[in-house]
């Protein structure tokens, strides 16, 4: 373990986080690539973390924000935190801010998709019922864009 090191994490963290936010399992990852101490990976990261420059609440605040722009639904945005280990908590707090309307959105995501009239067959309907699901929507919301 070196100052050089150090240095390279430091580095590499910094350019990472310039650029967008990251979560702290997301930069771990990326510093594993490049076969330094873990130990001093995780203690630079937590610095950054204390220091606020890096932030969980941060990066899933965007993923959220990001998500909802891209019409994907709050199966997927839980999906995602979780595979980032963002605590629970705080992911169902993100997702059922009141900014957020996940029933108007599977709504103009299936109009946007499919157009505004409603599937006359149950075989296009369930397609378009399979395509929300996919894009990360939950029941109750899938029934309500075909309301």
């Amino acid at each position: 373990m070196s100052d050089n090191d150090a240095k390279i994490i430091r580095h590499k963290l910094t350019r990472l986080l310039s650029r967008r936010e990251h979560s702290q399992t997301e930069l771990r990852k990326k510093l594993a690539e490049l076969a330094l101490d873990k130990d001093l990976v995780d203690e630079t990261i937590q610095r950054f973390a204390e220091k606020d420059i890096q932030s969980d609440l941060r990066y899933a605040e965007a993923v959220v924000r990001g998500a909802y722009r891209k019409g994907k639904g709050p199966v997927f945005v839980e999906r995602e935190l979780n595979n980032h280990n963002i605590d629970f908590h705080t992911v169902k707090t993100l997702v059922g801010d009141e900014g957020f309307d996940w029933f108007e959105s599977s709504k103009a995501v299936r109009i946007k998709r499919f157009g505004a009239d409603l599937p006359e067959d149950w075989a296009a309907k369930q397609k378009q019922m399979r395509f929300l699901q996919y894009r990360g929507f939950t029941q109750e919301q899938i029934k309500y864009a075909f309301e």
